[in-house]
Parts: structure tokens; sequence; C-alpha cells
């Protein structure tokens, strides 16, 4: 099952608008995660216990694991193993999903080793005084940025998700885990992930397109994840910044939170087509005061800002024309209860919201 074509509809520029404000939304993504990148780097070292003590056999196991099934020998087995089978079974699903998560490997490991020595970022162990330095060609150790092991690792997660779409939350949560022990084995910053991830998910998406299409794959690709990269925004400004009573901390949070409840209802009369449902009214304008409101709950006017930006891209994405169809796609006992999940989690994540404020102070 091919991921949905970025399309033109409405007009020439909709497409262009949507991913240049992905794109926008995405950079200053980036810079808001970049102030975190020496106090993460910290903090991770710091739950590392004294030489001689006994470290903590779960992070231990968790970060070795992550190592292992990042590697590029690993992958690429995976995907030999999926191309044996497809030949095998004389099943197509599965020998085009060992065929471009082998192009998707080799793309992303081209690129991310092209960048890595390009940049020469150094690694977190040479991080003393947490000075940025760069040395372009500097040789070992100065290959930190863009992660490899992310960038392969949710290259070949997006080709798996794209073929296997029944199983593509638990493919994408073990590349996302795969990911993130790097930042906790102290390999890479949490730039350097979330970069190497950016980078896996193109060319993922990229790698399931014909080759013609490159443009829009990769435009269709910036704008499905540049939501998921905010999010992670929002929630490291969460956990490590405590309440406020300053302006503009409460109001927004308290607006968010008006915000975010007033999307769902209008999600829920989109939904179930009620008489009171306003013509006007759709589902990604729905989801994107949802979204809105959610950015508002940090309490920060930078992380609002860019949330804005996601939610006007998603919104030109879901402009009339693109196929959205309420009698087809909200009908049903598992629709609704996927909808029913949907709100709960909502109402979830605005609780977490708050309660997670300063957890993890830095």
């Amino acid at each position: 099952m091919a991921l949905p074509r970025f399309t033109i509809y409405g007009s020439r520029f909709t497409p262009v608008a949507a991913v240049l404000l992905s794109v926008c939304a995405l950079i200053l993504a980036f810079v808001g995660l970049f102030e975190w990148d020496v106090p993460l780097t910290r903090f991770v070292r710091s739950l590392s216990p004294p030489v001689g003590s006994v470290p903590n056999p779960w992070l231990v196991q968790f970060s070795d694991i992550g190592d292992r099934l990042g590697k590029g020998e690993s992958l690429v087995i995976l995907s030999l193993v999926l191309l044996a089978v497809g030949y095998g079974l004389k099943h197509p699903q599965w020998k085009d999903a060992g065929r471009q998560s082998l192009i998707a490997h080799g793309l992303v490991a081209l690129s991310a080793n092209i960048l890595k020595h390009a940049i020469g970022r150094p690694r977190p162990k040479f991080m003393h005084a947490g000075n940025l330095e760069f040395s372009p060609a500097g040789g070992s150790g100065w290959d930190s940025f863009p992660s490899g092991h992310a960038a392969a690792a949710i290259a070949v997660a997006t080709v798996l998700a794209t073929k296997f779409p029944r199983a593509r939350w638990p493919i994408l949560a073990a590349a996302v885990a795969i990911a993130a022990s790097r930042i906790l084995r102290g390999s890479h910053y949490l730039t350097d992930v979330a970069a190497g991830a950016a980078l896996g998910c193109v060319m993922g998406v990229m790698a399931v397109h014909p080759w013609r299409e490159w443009r829009s794959s990769a435009g269709m690709a910036v704008c499905r994840m540049t939501p998921f990269f905010v999010a992670t925004l929002g929630l490291v400004w969460t956990i490590v910044h405590l309440p406020s009573e300053a302006w503009p901390f409460q109001q927004l949070l308290w607006g968010g939170v008006m915000l975010t409840l007033a999307g769902l209802v209008g999600h829920i009369l989109w939904m179930v087509q009620s008489s009171w449902c306003p013509a006007w009214l759709s589902g990604p304008l729905t989801r994107g005061l949802v979204g809105l409101g959610l950015g508002m709950t940090t309490g920060s006017l930078f992380v609002t800002i860019i949330v804005l930006l996601v939610c006007a891209a998603h919104w030109l994405d879901g402009l009339p024309g693109q196929p959205e169809s309420m009698a087809e796609g909200h009908v049903g006992l598992w629709a609704a209860m996927a909808e029913g999940l949907f709100v709960a989690a909502i109402l979830l994540v605005l609780v977490a919201s708050y309660a997670l404020k300063g957890i993890v102070p830095m």
C-alpha cells in the first residue's frame, strides 16, 4: 500500500505553500531543540554511575540493543530476508519491501556520511566546556551530525510502515526507540538524532515512490514528518520548564486549554454530521485547532508560533479537492472506537501538558 501522493489541488500555489510553511516550522523546531543539546547530554551523563559502580542494567541493555539493531549490517540482513521471502513465496509486497528498504538504506547511508564529514561536529564524548565546534573532514569522532543509526532505522521503518500499514505503529516505535538509544548511549546529541530521523524519513518516502516524482515525494515527507518534530520540541519544552506566573505563560496555557476543547467539540460535530455542524467546519480545521491549542499549553510563544505554521500547512494540505469523505471514513464500530480513542488521547495529553511541566529541570 503506497502513501497517498502529494497532489496539487485548489491552486498550484497550495502545495508549495504547505511545504514552505512546513520547512519553516521544521527549521525553527531544530533551532529550539538545539538549545537543549548540551543540557540533555549532561543530564544523560548524570544517569551514569561513577567509575567502579554497577551501571543501570536496563539503561545498558536498551542502549546495547538499539546499537545492534541500528547497525547497517542488521538492517541489510532484514531487507535481504524480506527480499528472500518475497521471491520464495512469490509475494510482491514483501519483495518490494526488501528492495525498497535496501534502496532507502543505501540513499541514507550515502547522504548521511557525506553530511557527517562535511559538517564535522564532534561526538558528545568530546564535549567538555560545552562550546560549539566544527571541524569538516576532522576524522574519527568528528562525525556526530547527523546520526547514521537514526537515519537508517527511520528510512527502513518508513518503507516497511508503508508496505505493511497494519504494523506501521510498532515498526515506527521500534525505529524511534533505536534513535532514542543513541542519545542515552551518549553517542549523539538530540539534534543529531532529529536530523538523522528527518533525513531517513525523506529518503524512505522517496524510495517507495517513482523516481520521477522525487520532488513531490520529498515535499510530502516534509509535510508529514514536521508535526512529529514540533511535538518533540513541545514535549522537551514542557518537561524542562517550570510553570510561571509571568506573561504570556498563563494566558497561553488557559487559552490553549479552551482552544483544544473547542477543537475537540468541533471534531465530534464534524464526525457525526450533527445539525449543529456549520458548513465551513472540516476535519483539517478541527484538528488544526486541537494542535494549536496543545501547542499553546506549553506556555511558550516560540512553540506556539511554530505550531501555528504547522497548523496552517495542515489546513492547506486539507483544502477542498483532497479526498476526505466523512460518509466513507467515519462510519462503523471500529471507526467510532478509533475516534473515541483519539478524543481520549487528546484529553490525556492535555492533562499531561500541565502535570509534566518541569519534571526534568535542566
